[in-house]
């Protein structure tokens, strides 16, 4: 998988994540974070991709299938998966919506 495929996941999971309780909270948070990281690279100066980048990325939140290949070109356009705060986030939104199972065995 390459780095903007992860993000796209990580967006993708993160929007559709239908838990609830205390995970529900982080997992929103952490979905947040990373739309924020992605807007932040979009609008970065150089990116010439950002109106349209942008448009993609809030209209994905509210259909991710239909807008999914869109978000992935966007994401690679604008080297979002080669950004280590960008992909920092997508982890760490992937690891919180596995839940608290998962995490422990990832752990050393």
């Amino acid at each position: 998988m390459t780095g903007a495929e992860l993000v796209a996941t990580a967006l993708t999971t993160g929007a559709a994540a239908g838990l609830t309780g205390p995970a529900r909270g982080t997992v929103h948070d952490l979905h947040d974070a990373l739309r924020q990281a992605v807007r932040r690279r979009l609008t970065a100066p150089g990116n010439t991709g950002g109106p349209y980048g942008l448009r993609v990325l809030d209209a994905h939140a509210t259909d991710p299938d239909v807008w999914g290949t869109r978000l992935l070109r966007v994401l690679i356009a604008c080297g979002a998966g080669e950004d280590e705060d960008v992909l920092r986030a997508a982890r760490a939104l992937l690891r919180a919506e596995r839940g608290p199972a998962a995490r422990a065995a990832d752990a050393p």
